[in-house]
């Protein structure tokens, strides 16, 4: 049975941040590596981000055909996935990403299942059994990306790597 998958994505965000292999990842790339997942079943997926929508050309990179996105203005994205679990009519087809704690308790409340940002990333990210590597001191120059991790890269964003050609550091505006 399909079921709805209710997340809370400012609280991924940060979970992204501090546990996702990858580096820092904005809205936009949440919501393509969302959709990525989504694929793999028939639920129906909701994104809830605080705040407003924001304008056409951000929101049209935000849309989805796989998941919905929705912004929480005037309330707090908190608020509107609280009132989302509270109107579902089979709670036990509901699961719920987020740890903030008036979520959890009402998808505990409610018998919705329920699991944390970060343990939502280790899903995201399955294949990703290392932790992710600490950023280099302040001041030093980070380390080249190795080409598992550019074929990586390139497929999240629905590259083929045999179209692109290197990137040596200069656009053509600046030669």
């Amino acid at each position: 049975m399909a079921g709805h998958v209710i997340i809370d994505g400012n609280n991924l965000l940060h979970a992204m941040h501090a546990c996702a292999p990858l580096p820092a990842v904005g809205r936009e790339t949440l919501v393509k590596i969302i959709d990525r997942w989504a694929r793999q079943d028939d639920d129906e997926v909701t994104l809830v981000f605080d705040g407003p929508v924001p304008r056409e050309g951000l929101a049209k990179q935000m849309t989805s055909g796989r998941i919905t996105v929705r912004f929480s203005a005037p309330a707090t994205a908190d608020d509107v996935i609280v009132a989302m679990i509270q109107r579902t009519k089979d709670p036990g087809t509901v699961r719920v990403v987020s740890g903030d704690k008036a979520i959890r308790l009402e998808a505990s409340y409610r018998r919705c299942l329920h699991v944390d940002a970060a343990g939502f990333v280790a899903e995201l990210f399955p294949s990703e059994g290392k932790p992710k590597p600490a950023a280099p001191p302040a001041g030093e120059k980070p380390q080249k990306v190795s080409p598992q991790e550019t074929e990586e890269w390139l497929e999240l964003f629905g590259f083929d790597s045999d179209d692109t050609e290197p990137f040596d550091g200069h656009d053509a505006m600046t030669q």
